[in-house]
C-alpha cells in the first residue's frame, strides 16, 4: 500500500534547510511506523513524500502519519496507467447508484509537463465515467462523489480518504526545551512547541499519563536507541542543548544551560480562550486519552 504525503512550511525554506528538515521528517515517519509494528519506505519526490508499506498493518502506518509533525495531509494512493478509460474502470464501482447523483473529477498534475493537462485529463476521465454511468450528473462545485486523482508522468494515482495531519515542523529541528508535564496546561504548551520543531527534555517529576501522550508524537522519548536515531538540532553541537523552558510553573525554577545563551521562557498558551483550548485538546489527543 502507498500514501502520498504533503509537507507544509518545510517546502518554503531555503534549499539547505529544506533538505535538512525533510531528512529529519523521513527518519521520524520511519520510526513512528516502526514503534507501531510497521516497516515503511519513505521516498521524496517533487516536494512531496511517498510512503510505501513494506511490512505490517496499514492502520499502523496511518496512525504514524497522523502523529508526525511536519505533514499537512496524506492520501492513500492506488496507481494505474495514464489512461482515462483505465481510471474510469478503476473507480466506477464507487459511483453512487441514485439517478441524478453528482460527481466531479478533481485532478492535479505533478512533475514535468506531459501530454495531458490536469483539466483535459479530468474532462476525459469524466466523459469515460459518464459513458459507464449515464445516470450521473456533473457538479464541479459541490459533488456528492468527488473522484480525486493525481496525474504524474508515468502513472495516475487514485486517491482515497484524506488523512489530515497537524503541520508544523519535524520534532527536534529547532533544538531542545525542558518541561515538567505536571498538568494539562504543561502538556498542551509542550505539544505546541513540539509542533514548532522542539524536542522535549522532561524533568523527573512528570505525570506518566502525560508522558505517554508525548511519546505518541515523539518516539525519541521511548528509549535511548530511538533517541539516538532521531537526534537532530538546528546545527552542529546543538543536539541536546536546552535553550528554553515551557510549561505552567517553570518560570519559578532554575535550569542549567551552557552559559552562552540566556534561557528563554515559552508561554504559548497566553491569550487562548476556552473555545480554542477545547480545539487544542482534541488536536493533541488530550481529550480522548485523559477522559
Amino acid at each position: 500500500m502507498r500514501w502520498i504525503m504533503r509537507m507544509g512550511e518545510i517546502i518554503l525554506k531555503s534549499r539547505q534547510v529544506r533538505r535538512f528538515m525533510r531528512k529529519a521528517l523521513q527518519r521520524h515517519i520511519t520510526m513512528q511506523a516502526q514503534v507501531r509494528g510497521a516497516k515503511v519506505k519513505v521516498t521524496p519526490w517533487q516536494g512531496m513524500l511517498f510512503l510505501d508499506l513494506v511490512e505490517g498493518d496499514a492502520e499502523a502506518a496511518e496512525d504514524a502519519i497522523r502523529h508526525t509533525f511536519g505533514l499537512t495531509s496524506a492520501d492513500p494512493l492506488t496507481s494505474v496507467a495514464v489512461d482515462p478509460e483505465i481510471v474510469a474502470d478503476a473507480v466506477i464501482h464507487l459511483a453512487p447508484t441514485e439517478k441524478g447523483a453528482t460527481f466531479a473529477v478533481q485532478c492535479r498534475r505533478h512533475g514535468e509537463k506531459q501530454d495531458w493537462t490536469s483539466q483535459t485529463f479530468a474532462g476525459a476521465v469524466g466523459a469515460a465515467i459518464l459513458a459507464r454511468a449515464p445516470h450521473l450528473k456533473v457538479n464541479l462545485s459541490n459533488p456528492e462523489w468527488p473522484v480525486r486523482i493525481s496525474l504524474m508522468p508515468e502513472e495516475v494515482g487514485i486517491l482515497g480518504t484524506r488523512i489530515v495531519c497537524q503541520g508544523g515542523l519535524p520534532t527536534g529541528v529547532q533544538g531542545s526545551v525542558i518541561t515538567e508535564l505536571n498538568n494539562e496546561r504543561d502538556y498542551l504548551a509542550a505539544w505546541l512547541v513540539m509542533r514548532r520543531g522542539c524536542r522535549l527534555i522532561v524533568s523527573p517529576n512528570y505525570k506518566s499519563e502525560l508522558f505517554d501522550l508525548v511519546k505518541l508524537w515523539d518516539p525519541s522519548q521511548i528509549n535511548d536507541e530511538v533517541k539516538s536515531y532521531l537526534s537532530t538540532a538546528p546545527g552542529p553541537g546543538h543536539i541536546g542543548k536546552i535553550w528554553a523552558v515551557v510549561g505552567d510553573n517553570l518560570g519559578q525554577q532554575t535550569f542549567q544551560n551552557d552559559g552562552n545563551v540566556p534561557m528563554a521562557t515559552l508561554e504559548p498558551l497566553v491569550g487562548w480562550n476556552e473555545e480554542t483550548m477545547d480545539e487544542l485538546r482534541q488536536r493533541s489527543g488530550f481529550d480522548t486519552a485523559i477522559a
